[in-house]
Protein backbone atom coordinates (compact mmCIF):
# COMPACT_ATOMS: atom_id res chain seq x y z
CA UNK A 1 0.00 0.00 0.00
CA UNK A 2 3.35 2.87 0.74
CA UNK A 3 4.59 1.31 -2.69
CA UNK A 4 0.85 2.40 -4.30
CA UNK A 5 0.99 5.48 -2.73
CA UNK A 6 4.38 6.61 -3.29
CA UNK A 7 3.82 6.19 -6.74
CA UNK A 8 1.29 8.02 -6.74
CA UNK A 9 2.93 10.98 -5.27
CA UNK A 10 5.35 10.94 -7.89
CA UNK A 11 3.04 10.87 -10.44
CA UNK A 12 1.58 13.92 -8.84
CA UNK A 13 4.56 15.44 -8.47
CA UNK A 14 5.83 14.84 -11.94
CA UNK A 15 2.44 16.32 -13.28
CA UNK A 16 2.88 19.73 -11.57
CA UNK A 17 6.42 19.53 -12.90
CA UNK A 18 5.27 19.58 -16.60
CA UNK A 19 2.24 21.92 -15.68
CA UNK A 20 5.29 24.13 -14.19
CA UNK A 21 7.17 23.95 -17.32
CA UNK A 22 4.28 24.72 -19.81
CA UNK A 23 3.37 27.66 -17.69
CA UNK A 24 7.19 29.09 -17.97
CA UNK A 25 7.09 27.72 -21.57
CA UNK A 26 4.12 30.10 -22.13
CA UNK A 27 5.63 33.39 -20.30
CA UNK A 28 8.70 33.13 -21.78
CA UNK A 29 8.07 31.51 -25.41
CA UNK A 30 4.66 33.51 -26.17
CA UNK A 31 3.26 29.80 -26.85
CA UNK A 32 0.78 27.96 -25.06
CA UNK A 33 0.97 24.33 -23.78
CA UNK A 34 0.08 22.99 -26.74
CA UNK A 35 2.18 24.67 -28.69
CA UNK A 36 -0.31 27.71 -30.47
CA UNK A 37 1.41 31.06 -30.40
CA UNK A 38 -0.25 33.57 -28.26
CA UNK A 39 0.69 37.52 -29.23
CA UNK A 40 0.52 39.24 -26.28
CA UNK A 41 2.02 42.53 -25.21
CA UNK A 42 2.00 45.55 -22.96
CA UNK A 43 1.00 49.04 -23.56
CA UNK A 44 1.75 52.11 -21.32
CA UNK A 45 0.44 55.78 -21.57
CA UNK A 46 -0.03 58.55 -19.66
CA UNK A 47 -3.83 58.83 -19.27
CA UNK A 48 -3.88 60.83 -16.19
CA UNK A 49 -1.73 63.62 -15.11
CA UNK A 50 -0.19 66.27 -17.17
CA UNK A 51 0.12 64.99 -20.60
CA UNK A 52 -3.00 62.24 -20.07
CA UNK A 53 -5.33 64.24 -23.24
CA UNK A 54 -2.02 63.69 -25.51
CA UNK A 55 -1.74 59.88 -24.04
CA UNK A 56 -5.59 59.23 -23.86
CA UNK A 57 -5.86 59.75 -27.92
CA UNK A 58 -2.39 57.71 -28.28
CA UNK A 59 -4.01 55.02 -26.30
CA UNK A 60 -7.29 55.01 -28.21
CA UNK A 61 -5.34 54.97 -31.49
CA UNK A 62 -3.61 51.60 -30.09
CA UNK A 63 -6.94 50.30 -29.45
CA UNK A 64 -8.00 50.54 -33.12
CA UNK A 65 -5.21 49.22 -34.59
CA UNK A 66 -5.91 46.17 -32.28
CA UNK A 67 -9.42 46.16 -32.92
CA UNK A 68 -9.55 46.30 -36.35
CA UNK A 69 -6.29 43.52 -37.07
CA UNK A 70 -8.58 40.84 -34.42
CA UNK A 71 -11.79 41.71 -36.89
CA UNK A 72 -9.66 40.11 -39.79
CA UNK A 73 -8.55 37.22 -37.12
CA UNK A 74 -5.54 38.70 -35.80
CA UNK A 75 -1.50 38.72 -36.93
CA UNK A 76 -1.78 37.10 -40.20
CA UNK A 77 -5.42 36.52 -40.06
CA UNK A 78 -5.01 33.71 -37.19
CA UNK A 79 -3.27 35.12 -33.86
CA UNK A 80 -5.74 37.30 -32.29
CA UNK A 81 -3.80 40.30 -30.17
CA UNK A 82 -4.55 40.91 -26.51
CA UNK A 83 -2.26 43.19 -24.41
CA UNK A 84 -2.50 44.78 -20.73
CA UNK A 85 -2.65 48.05 -20.34
CA UNK A 86 -0.48 50.55 -17.78
CA UNK A 87 -1.04 53.68 -16.94
CA UNK A 88 2.43 55.57 -16.31
CA UNK A 89 0.29 58.72 -14.81
CA UNK A 90 2.69 61.47 -17.03
CA UNK A 91 5.52 60.11 -14.52
CA UNK A 92 8.82 58.85 -15.25
CA UNK A 93 9.07 56.73 -12.11
CA UNK A 94 5.63 55.10 -12.10
CA UNK A 95 5.99 54.53 -16.24
CA UNK A 96 9.41 52.63 -15.24
CA UNK A 97 7.70 50.66 -11.94
CA UNK A 98 4.39 49.87 -14.42
CA UNK A 99 6.44 48.27 -16.89
CA UNK A 100 8.35 46.28 -14.67
CA UNK A 101 4.90 45.24 -13.44
CA UNK A 102 3.70 44.59 -16.83
CA UNK A 103 7.26 42.16 -17.41
CA UNK A 104 7.14 40.08 -14.07
CA UNK A 105 3.34 39.78 -13.07
CA UNK A 106 1.96 39.52 -17.44
CA UNK A 107 4.84 37.74 -19.05
CA UNK A 108 4.80 40.32 -21.57
CA UNK A 109 7.77 39.92 -24.14
CA UNK A 110 6.65 43.35 -25.70
CA UNK A 111 6.09 46.91 -23.87
CA UNK A 112 4.53 50.04 -26.19
CA UNK A 113 4.03 52.96 -25.48
CA UNK A 114 5.03 55.56 -23.85
CA UNK A 115 4.16 59.07 -25.39
CA UNK A 116 6.60 61.34 -23.27
CA UNK A 117 10.82 61.00 -23.99
CA UNK A 118 11.77 61.37 -20.43
CA UNK A 119 8.63 57.91 -19.52
CA UNK A 120 10.12 56.35 -22.86
CA UNK A 121 13.82 56.72 -21.06
CA UNK A 122 12.56 55.22 -17.74
CA UNK A 123 11.36 52.32 -19.20
CA UNK A 124 13.84 51.46 -21.77
CA UNK A 125 16.30 50.87 -19.07
CA UNK A 126 13.65 48.34 -17.56
CA UNK A 127 13.24 46.56 -20.86
CA UNK A 128 16.96 46.90 -21.38
CA UNK A 129 17.43 44.91 -17.70
CA UNK A 130 14.82 42.30 -18.67
CA UNK A 131 16.02 41.49 -21.96
CA UNK A 132 11.96 42.71 -23.23
CA UNK A 133 11.49 44.29 -26.30
CA UNK A 134 10.55 48.29 -26.31
CA UNK A 135 8.61 49.99 -29.58
CA UNK A 136 8.42 53.30 -28.34
CA UNK A 137 6.13 54.41 -30.80
CA UNK A 138 6.21 58.70 -29.45
CA UNK A 139 9.38 59.25 -27.21
CA UNK A 140 11.45 61.43 -30.01
CA UNK A 141 14.56 62.35 -28.32
CA UNK A 142 17.96 61.53 -29.45
CA UNK A 143 18.98 60.77 -26.18
CA UNK A 144 16.86 57.33 -26.15
CA UNK A 145 18.75 55.38 -28.38
CA UNK A 146 22.56 56.65 -27.80
CA UNK A 147 22.73 53.99 -24.97
CA UNK A 148 23.59 50.85 -27.07
CA UNK A 149 20.52 49.10 -25.99
CA UNK A 150 20.06 45.94 -27.69
CA UNK A 151 15.98 45.82 -26.79
CA UNK A 152 14.59 49.19 -27.08
CA UNK A 153 13.55 50.17 -30.66
CA UNK A 154 11.87 53.34 -32.25
CA UNK A 155 10.53 53.34 -36.05
CA UNK A 156 9.97 57.74 -36.48
CA UNK A 157 12.29 60.06 -36.77
CA UNK A 158 14.40 61.11 -33.96
CA UNK A 159 13.50 64.64 -32.29
CA UNK A 160 16.89 66.14 -34.28
CA UNK A 161 15.55 64.93 -37.83
CA UNK A 162 12.42 67.26 -36.93
CA UNK A 163 14.42 70.27 -36.57
CA UNK A 164 16.34 69.85 -39.76
CA UNK A 165 12.99 68.94 -42.22
CA UNK A 166 12.07 72.64 -40.78
CA UNK A 167 15.23 74.11 -41.98
CA UNK A 168 15.38 71.92 -45.27
CA UNK A 169 11.42 72.90 -45.71
CA UNK A 170 12.53 76.79 -45.63
CA UNK A 171 16.12 76.00 -47.57
CA UNK A 172 13.48 74.13 -50.17
CA UNK A 173 11.32 77.17 -50.50
CA UNK A 174 13.86 79.92 -51.61
CA UNK A 175 12.08 80.98 -54.65
CA UNK A 176 9.10 81.83 -52.41
CA UNK A 177 11.47 83.91 -49.93
CA UNK A 178 13.42 85.92 -52.76
CA UNK A 179 10.43 86.57 -54.09
CA UNK A 180 8.64 87.76 -50.77
CA UNK A 181 11.46 89.22 -48.64
CA UNK A 182 13.90 89.86 -51.07
CA UNK A 183 16.72 87.85 -49.79
CA UNK A 184 17.52 83.74 -50.31
CA UNK A 185 16.63 81.51 -47.75
CA UNK A 186 20.30 80.74 -46.84
CA UNK A 187 20.04 85.19 -45.78
CA UNK A 188 17.12 84.45 -43.01
CA UNK A 189 16.86 85.70 -39.84
CA UNK A 190 16.28 82.87 -37.80
CA UNK A 191 15.00 82.56 -34.29
CA UNK A 192 14.96 79.12 -32.37
CA UNK A 193 13.04 78.99 -28.85
CA UNK A 194 12.06 75.70 -27.13
CA UNK A 195 11.02 73.60 -24.17
CA UNK A 196 13.93 72.57 -22.52
CA UNK A 197 13.41 69.03 -21.79
CA UNK A 198 14.94 66.62 -23.98
CA UNK A 199 12.43 66.75 -26.83
CA UNK A 200 12.60 70.57 -27.08
CA UNK A 201 16.06 70.64 -26.42
CA UNK A 202 16.67 67.70 -29.43
CA UNK A 203 14.22 69.80 -31.80
CA UNK A 204 16.08 72.83 -31.14
CA UNK A 205 19.71 71.59 -31.46
CA UNK A 206 18.66 70.08 -34.65
CA UNK A 207 17.03 73.39 -36.03
CA UNK A 208 20.28 74.99 -35.21
CA UNK A 209 22.77 72.00 -36.56
CA UNK A 210 20.91 72.63 -39.99
CA UNK A 211 21.04 76.31 -40.26
CA UNK A 212 24.73 76.47 -39.80
CA UNK A 213 24.90 74.11 -42.17
CA UNK A 214 23.69 76.35 -44.79
CA UNK A 215 24.92 79.81 -42.97
CA UNK A 216 21.75 81.13 -41.79
CA UNK A 217 21.51 83.59 -39.45
CA UNK A 218 20.52 83.00 -35.83
CA UNK A 219 19.72 85.82 -34.47
CA UNK A 220 18.52 84.06 -31.09
CA UNK A 221 18.09 80.71 -29.35
CA UNK A 222 16.50 80.95 -26.00
CA UNK A 223 14.87 77.50 -23.87
CA UNK A 224 12.24 77.65 -21.54
CA UNK A 225 10.33 75.51 -19.03
CA UNK A 226 7.39 73.95 -20.56
CA UNK A 227 5.61 74.37 -16.51
CA UNK A 228 6.37 78.47 -17.10
CA UNK A 229 3.05 80.55 -15.96
CA UNK A 230 4.38 83.67 -18.05
CA UNK A 231 6.36 83.42 -21.42
CA UNK A 232 6.39 87.37 -21.36
CA UNK A 233 10.04 87.61 -21.12
CA UNK A 234 10.80 84.81 -23.92
CA UNK A 235 8.20 87.10 -26.50
CA UNK A 236 10.18 90.07 -25.88
CA UNK A 237 13.62 88.63 -26.64
CA UNK A 238 12.10 87.62 -29.52
CA UNK A 239 10.66 90.67 -30.65
CA UNK A 240 14.12 92.36 -30.16
CA UNK A 241 15.92 90.00 -32.54
CA UNK A 242 13.26 90.69 -35.26
CA UNK A 243 13.40 87.39 -37.03
CA UNK A 244 12.16 86.42 -40.37
CA UNK A 245 11.07 83.06 -38.89
CA UNK A 246 10.49 81.73 -36.04
CA UNK A 247 11.04 77.76 -35.38
CA UNK A 248 8.87 77.29 -32.13
CA UNK A 249 8.84 73.62 -29.90
CA UNK A 250 6.12 73.10 -27.25
CA UNK A 251 4.04 71.27 -25.63
CA UNK A 252 -0.14 71.92 -25.28
CA UNK A 253 -0.48 74.86 -22.16
CA UNK A 254 2.97 76.89 -23.51
CA UNK A 255 2.31 76.88 -27.08
CA UNK A 256 -1.61 77.93 -25.98
CA UNK A 257 0.11 80.41 -23.74
CA UNK A 258 2.42 81.66 -26.03
CA UNK A 259 -0.35 82.49 -28.84
CA UNK A 260 -2.58 84.46 -26.70
CA UNK A 261 0.49 86.27 -24.83
CA UNK A 262 2.20 86.87 -28.24
CA UNK A 263 -1.07 88.84 -29.56
CA UNK A 264 -0.60 90.74 -26.49
CA UNK A 265 2.56 92.09 -26.99
CA UNK A 266 1.78 92.78 -30.41
CA UNK A 267 5.05 90.08 -31.61
CA UNK A 268 4.45 89.62 -35.31
CA UNK A 269 6.52 87.25 -38.16
CA UNK A 270 6.91 86.80 -41.96
CA UNK A 271 7.13 82.58 -41.16
CA UNK A 272 6.41 80.82 -38.07
CA UNK A 273 6.90 76.76 -37.82
CA UNK A 274 6.17 74.76 -35.21
CA UNK A 275 7.53 71.32 -34.18
CA UNK A 276 4.74 68.72 -32.99
CA UNK A 277 4.45 68.58 -29.53
CA UNK A 278 1.56 70.61 -28.42
CA UNK A 279 0.47 72.22 -31.83
CA UNK A 280 -0.14 69.23 -33.72
CA UNK A 281 -3.27 68.02 -31.21
CA UNK A 282 -6.93 68.66 -30.93
CA UNK A 283 -6.24 70.54 -27.92
CA UNK A 284 -4.16 72.87 -29.38
CA UNK A 285 -6.57 73.85 -31.73
CA UNK A 286 -9.41 73.92 -28.91
CA UNK A 287 -7.14 76.66 -27.02
CA UNK A 288 -6.65 79.49 -30.10
CA UNK A 289 -9.26 78.67 -32.20
CA UNK A 290 -9.16 80.33 -35.90
CA UNK A 291 -5.58 81.60 -34.95
CA UNK A 292 -4.48 77.60 -35.50
CA UNK A 293 -4.85 78.31 -39.21
CA UNK A 294 -1.93 78.50 -41.34
CA UNK A 295 0.47 77.70 -38.77
CA UNK A 296 3.22 74.79 -39.94
CA UNK A 297 4.08 72.02 -37.80
CA UNK A 298 6.87 69.10 -37.92
CA UNK A 299 5.61 65.96 -37.31
CA UNK A 300 6.71 62.63 -37.26
CA UNK A 301 4.04 61.56 -39.41
CA UNK A 302 2.22 63.31 -42.80
CA UNK A 303 -1.35 64.10 -40.91
CA UNK A 304 -4.15 63.27 -43.16
CA UNK A 305 -1.58 62.80 -45.87
CA UNK A 306 -2.31 62.18 -49.65
CA UNK A 307 -3.56 58.14 -49.56
CA UNK A 308 -1.77 57.95 -53.12
CA UNK A 309 1.27 57.53 -51.81
CA UNK A 310 0.48 53.83 -50.07
CA UNK A 311 -0.20 50.72 -51.11
CA UNK A 312 -3.97 49.51 -51.81
CA UNK A 313 -4.22 47.43 -48.39
CA UNK A 314 -2.79 50.40 -46.36
CA UNK A 315 -5.10 52.91 -48.58
CA UNK A 316 -8.08 50.79 -47.33
CA UNK A 317 -6.85 50.64 -43.71
CA UNK A 318 -6.25 54.62 -43.41
CA UNK A 319 -9.75 55.28 -45.50
CA UNK A 320 -11.40 52.64 -42.36
CA UNK A 321 -9.03 54.22 -39.61
CA UNK A 322 -10.29 57.68 -40.60
CA UNK A 323 -14.32 56.76 -40.58
CA UNK A 324 -14.17 54.45 -37.38
CA UNK A 325 -12.46 57.39 -35.54
CA UNK A 326 -14.77 60.26 -37.07
CA UNK A 327 -17.84 58.18 -35.83
CA UNK A 328 -16.41 57.67 -32.71
CA UNK A 329 -14.84 61.06 -31.64
CA UNK A 330 -16.92 62.91 -33.88
CA UNK A 331 -13.66 64.94 -35.52
CA UNK A 332 -11.24 62.73 -37.30
CA UNK A 333 -7.67 61.98 -36.34
CA UNK A 334 -6.00 64.37 -38.30
CA UNK A 335 -3.15 64.99 -35.77
CA UNK A 336 0.05 63.50 -34.67
CA UNK A 337 -0.76 61.48 -31.26
CA UNK A 338 -3.79 59.51 -32.69
CA UNK A 339 -2.31 58.74 -36.18
CA UNK A 340 0.83 57.55 -35.46
CA UNK A 341 0.03 55.40 -32.61
CA UNK A 342 -2.68 53.61 -35.11
CA UNK A 343 -0.34 53.64 -37.79
CA UNK A 344 3.22 52.20 -35.68
CA UNK A 345 0.96 49.66 -33.92
CA UNK A 346 -0.29 48.22 -37.41
CA UNK A 347 3.26 48.31 -38.86
CA UNK A 348 4.23 46.40 -35.75
CA UNK A 349 1.52 43.60 -36.16
CA UNK A 350 1.32 43.80 -39.78
CA UNK A 351 4.99 43.51 -41.00
CA UNK A 352 6.97 42.85 -38.10
CA UNK A 353 5.42 40.13 -35.96
CA UNK A 354 4.60 37.95 -39.36
CA UNK A 355 8.06 37.67 -39.83
CA UNK A 356 9.18 36.50 -36.30
CA UNK A 357 6.67 33.74 -36.21
CA UNK A 358 7.78 32.67 -39.72
CA UNK A 359 11.39 32.64 -38.89
CA UNK A 360 10.93 31.58 -35.12
CA UNK A 361 7.36 29.62 -35.01
CA UNK A 362 7.02 31.74 -31.51
CA UNK A 363 6.51 35.76 -30.27
CA UNK A 364 9.29 36.02 -27.91
CA UNK A 365 11.15 39.23 -27.40
CA UNK A 366 14.08 37.53 -28.72
CA UNK A 367 12.06 36.85 -32.18
CA UNK A 368 10.86 39.90 -31.84
CA UNK A 369 13.86 42.04 -31.50
CA UNK A 370 15.41 39.51 -34.47
CA UNK A 371 12.71 40.52 -36.83
CA UNK A 372 12.91 44.31 -36.46
CA UNK A 373 16.72 43.80 -37.56
CA UNK A 374 15.60 42.42 -40.44
CA UNK A 375 12.88 43.42 -41.99
CA UNK A 376 12.94 46.31 -44.73
CA UNK A 377 9.50 47.84 -44.53
CA UNK A 378 9.17 50.24 -48.02
CA UNK A 379 7.18 53.54 -47.90
CA UNK A 380 3.77 52.37 -49.28
CA UNK A 381 3.75 49.75 -46.54
CA UNK A 382 3.46 52.05 -43.57
CA UNK A 383 0.77 54.60 -42.71
CA UNK A 384 4.12 56.34 -41.02
CA UNK A 385 4.93 57.92 -44.73
CA UNK A 386 8.38 56.20 -44.95
CA UNK A 387 10.11 52.96 -44.97
CA UNK A 388 11.09 50.69 -42.18
CA UNK A 389 14.98 49.49 -41.65
CA UNK A 390 16.39 49.42 -38.53
CA UNK A 391 19.88 50.22 -36.89
CA UNK A 392 21.85 47.28 -35.08
CA UNK A 393 23.91 46.97 -32.01
CA UNK A 394 26.95 45.87 -34.56
CA UNK A 395 25.93 49.07 -37.29
CA UNK A 396 24.74 51.93 -35.43
CA UNK A 397 23.35 54.72 -37.17
CA UNK A 398 25.13 57.79 -37.05
CA UNK A 399 22.52 61.04 -37.42
CA UNK A 400 23.85 63.57 -40.15
CA UNK A 401 22.60 66.57 -38.07
CA UNK A 402 24.66 66.02 -34.59
CA UNK A 403 26.67 63.30 -35.40
CA UNK A 404 25.25 60.74 -32.37
CA UNK A 405 25.01 57.02 -32.85
CA UNK A 406 22.03 55.46 -32.64
CA UNK A 407 21.45 51.74 -31.91
CA UNK A 408 17.47 50.63 -32.44
CA UNK A 409 16.88 53.52 -34.98
CA UNK A 410 14.72 52.93 -37.89
CA UNK A 411 16.85 55.26 -39.96
CA UNK A 412 14.48 55.80 -43.17
CA UNK A 413 12.39 57.59 -40.92
CA UNK A 414 12.15 61.45 -41.68
CA UNK A 415 9.62 64.15 -40.81
CA UNK A 416 7.11 65.52 -42.32
CA UNK A 417 5.29 69.62 -42.66
CA UNK A 418 1.56 69.70 -42.48
CA UNK A 419 -0.49 73.19 -42.22
CA UNK A 420 -3.81 73.90 -40.64
CA UNK A 421 -6.84 74.78 -43.18
CA UNK A 422 -9.87 75.51 -41.15
CA UNK A 423 -8.75 73.94 -38.42
CA UNK A 424 -7.73 70.71 -39.70
CA UNK A 425 -4.39 69.69 -40.31
CA UNK A 426 -3.12 68.53 -43.91
CA UNK A 427 0.07 67.30 -45.40
CA UNK A 428 2.01 69.61 -47.22
CA UNK A 429 5.38 68.73 -47.46
CA UNK A 430 7.01 66.14 -49.32
CA UNK A 431 4.84 66.51 -52.54
CA UNK A 432 4.07 62.66 -52.97
CA UNK A 433 2.14 62.62 -49.46
CA UNK A 434 0.73 66.36 -50.13
CA UNK A 435 -2.92 67.16 -49.93
CA UNK A 436 -2.28 70.93 -50.40
CA UNK A 437 0.35 73.53 -51.48
CA UNK A 438 2.03 74.88 -48.28
CA UNK A 439 1.25 78.86 -47.43
CA UNK A 440 4.89 79.54 -46.39
CA UNK A 441 4.16 82.93 -44.73
CA UNK A 442 1.26 84.02 -42.57
CA UNK A 443 -1.71 85.56 -44.47
CA UNK A 444 -2.07 89.12 -43.15
CA UNK A 445 -5.77 88.29 -41.26
CA UNK A 446 -3.61 86.40 -39.35
CA UNK A 447 -3.13 87.87 -35.74
CA UNK A 448 1.26 87.00 -36.01
CA UNK A 449 1.52 87.94 -39.22
CA UNK A 450 4.40 90.96 -40.11
CA UNK A 451 2.05 93.58 -41.97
Amino acid sequence: MKKVISILLLSVFMMVAVVGCANTQQGESGQTSDGEIKIHVGITEPITGAQASLGQAEYEGFKMAVEMINEQGGVMGKYPITYDFADSQSDPAVGASEAERLITTKNVPVIMGSYSSAIAAAVSEVCERHKVVLWEMSGAADSLLVKGYQWSFRSEANASAWGAESVEFLMGNDDKIQEKLGKSAKDLRIAIVHEDGPYGTAVADGNEATAKKYGMNIVLKEAYSAKAVDLSNIIMKIKAAQPDVLLLTSYVNDGIMFNRQAKELNFTVPILITHSGGHSVQAFVDGVGKDADYMLTVDPVPCNPNPDGFSDEYKAILEEFVKRWTDKFGVPPYHHVEYRQFAQTMLFFKEIVPVAIEKHGAFTAEAVADAIRSVDVPAENSLMGHGAKFSTPEQPWTDPWLGNQHTGQNFKARAFINQYFDGTLVTVWPENLAKREAVLFLPESHPLAAK
